[in-house]
């Protein structure tokens, strides 16, 4: 059965599709802060399923951890990579490496994890498919001037200022990361390398744990909510329909729908400004 590697697995989305994928009796990783939760996790599949996932953890807001997590799991040949791991609101809003930890965490982490194991495959005739797990906020960043006035993919200097950490780490940041995976996956297909394929999905608007930094009248209004908000089962399926079925360039998963991205996502100008600024980031060793 296919080798699937999820981030963020332990908790929320990723633990509903980690359940999903082992329920079907693929080989699962995956990766975690907490191994209390990982071990809540392996112990429920392993008593319905009869399936042990592997559990590594490490803390993708740390530059040093992602490239120790990503030497890891580059050379172990997975055929799915579910990149889900994420943080909103976190306090503070900068790691101990003085990075801008949303971004770190979001993004950066997922860029650099991506981009070793595609430089680390020794069998290319091996299918090798990414998920990255963005958000509503790609279908309607562009909807008002005010969207791309705020942060314009196709602008260098908005990306390097996204990265510029500071003691707040807002849900404007959370925006730009989500935003950036979606990029990511555009620029991955577009690659066109001999047979890797990427597609992003908004899994649902979902409340999980990674609210719980929210302000709380931010928090009271999402829970008012949550008749209209999707059930954390159905994400966890969006999340493995994305890992099952590959969308072509210029498309991604809104739930369960294929929907087109918008241009400014996968047009020339951004995946150039974000590969400009995000070349830094991969690992050399």
């Amino acid at each position: 059965m296919p080798r699937v590697l999820i981030t963020g697995g332990t908790d929320g989305i990723g633990r509903e599709a980690a359940l999903k994928l082992a329920a079907e009796k693929h080989e699962i990783t995956i990766s975690g802060r907490d191994p209390k939760k990982a071990k809540d996790v392996i112990e429920q599949c392993q008593a319905k399923f009869n399936n042990t996932p592997r559990f590594i953890q490490t803390d993708l807001s740390l530059a040093s951890e992602v490239v120790k997590f990503a030497n890891e799991v580059a050379g172990e040949q997975y055929d799915v990579c579910i990149l889900n791991a994420g943080i909103m609101n976190p306090k503070p809003g900068r790691t101990s490496e003085d990075r801008e930890a949303t971004m770190m965490t979001n993004l950066v982490s997922s860029y650099m994890i991506a981009h070793k194991i595609m430089n680390t495959r020794n069998d290319e005739s091996r299918p090798l498919h990414f998920v990255f797990s963005t958000s509503i906020f790609v279908k309607f960043h562009n909807s008002t001037p005010l969207g791309l006035r705020f942060f314009n993919p196709q602008k260098v200097s908005d990306w390097q200022k996204s990265l510029v950490p500071s003691d707040v780490s807002g849900p404007g940041k959370y925006a730009i990361s989500k935003i950036g995976l979606a990029t990511l996956s555009s620029s991955i297909s577009l690659a066109n390398l001999p047979n890797v394929t990427a597609t992003s999905v908004h899994p649902g608007t979902v409340y999980t744990n990674i609210m719980s930094n929210l302000p709380a009248r931010q928090q009271f209004y999402i829970k008012l909510a949550r008749p209209f908000t999707t059930s954390l089962s159905d994400a966890g399926a969006n999340l493995v329909r994305a890992a099952k079925n590959p969308l072509p360039a210029g498309k991604f998963y809104l739930a369960d729908k294929p929907t087109k991205l918008p241009s400014f996502v996968y047009s020339d100008l951004s995946i150039a400004a974000f590969e400009g600024v995000f070349e830094q980031f991969k690992i050399r060793n």
